[in-house]
């Protein structure tokens, strides 16, 4: 199947390569779980991804699409006029965007938090978070998600750029002592887990 993200929301997709990388890694049984999807960009990519690799991974899409605080506020440059209008915009627009890919995605219509408690500790193979990008939101979103990552999967997330999200995965790194790498390129951090 060709890929047809390039036609879906704003170009806010960076890390096409990690996508491809999980999914080539990743044996069927697999399951993956995007935390923050938006108009499904992403979404749209992994499904491809997923799909041409023949493999039976599960992958699912957790949002409230009901869109941010910056999302709703008339004076913010990431203003949503029809969010204002219908409140299930992002939500209907997520579902005609995926439409290709509509059987390999599962949207789970949650905040993050509620979400997570859907999964078994250690059950996760790879778990990106783009969700918040409120401080205590993101250290949330880390703190609860890496404990759905089995030993040997993956979580990372987008926007490493933002101050905010910077000093949430840096407290958490310093905090657990672990090592959170980043990719300014693709405006990521990675956190392949290593122990319980």
């Amino acid at each position: 199947m060709e890929h047809f993200y390039q036609n879906i929301g704003e170009n806010w997709f960076s890390y096409p390569t990690l996508y491809s990388v999980m999914v080539n890694q990743n044996p069927s049984g697999s399951h993956f779980v995007e935390v923050g999807s938006w108009r499904g960009r992403s979404a749209a990519y992994m499904g491809v991804e997923i799909y041409n690799s023949g493999k039976s991974i599960l992958f699912d899409c957790v949002d409230t699409w009901n869109g941010s605080k910056e999302h709703l506020d008339p004076n913010s440059g990431w203003f949503v006029k029809e969010l204002t209008e219908d409140p299930d915009y992002l939500w209907k627009e997520f579902n005609r965007n995926i439409s290709p890919v509509k059987e390999i995605i599962k949207p789970i219509r949650m905040t993050s938090l509620e979400a997570c408690e859907l999964y078994n500790d250690e059950s996760l193979d790879f778990v990106f978070i783009d969700a918040s990008h409120e401080y205590q939101d993101v250290l949330d979103d880390i703190t609860y998600w890496i404990k759905k990552v089995k030993v040997g999967g993956v979580l990372a997330g987008h926007d490493i750029s933002y101050h905010e999200i910077q000093r949430a995965v840096g407290e958490y790194s310093l905090q657990n002592q672990i090592s959170i790498v980043t990719h300014p390129q693709e405006d990521i951090w990675f956190y392949e887990k290593i122990n319980k």
